[in-house]
């Protein structure tokens, strides 16, 4: 008999994510929120916000990643795929990267890869 873990307890995500809390600057539309970092991964990062941003809304998110001693400014095109409550004035944002270019999808990986 095998043992499969929980639907929510399984890892749904393309790439391993890496913890990594400061600030960063979600833009889309007309609206720009400073949001905190949650995790970061090659394929996308989870954000937590004051506010919903509603899934399937295309954005750019810029944000610094610690790479040794150097800071390296990212902007990233992504997609909001969730947005859920988590507690009062706190939600989590789920965002895939869309369009990554070469140099960004290396300081990323970099990034994860580094313990």
């Amino acid at each position: 008999m095998s043992i499969q873990p929980l639907p929510q307890a399984r890892n749904r995500r393309a790439a391993p994510r890496k913890a990594i809390r400061q600030d960063a600057t979600v833009v889309y539309g007309d609206a720009s929120r400073v949001v905190q970092t949650w995790d970061l991964g090659r394929d996308g990062m989870c954000l937590l916000a004051p506010r919903p941003i509603a899934p399937g809304t295309r954005c750019t998110i810029s944000f610094d990643v610690p790479l040794g001693a150097e800071r390296v400014g990212i902007t990233a095109a992504a997609k909001v795929v969730y947005s859920s409550y988590s507690a009062a004035g706190e939600f989590k944002i789920g965002a895939v990267f869309t369009d990554l270019d070469e140099g960004t999808a290396l300081a990323l990986g970099k990034f994860v890869a580094d313990a």
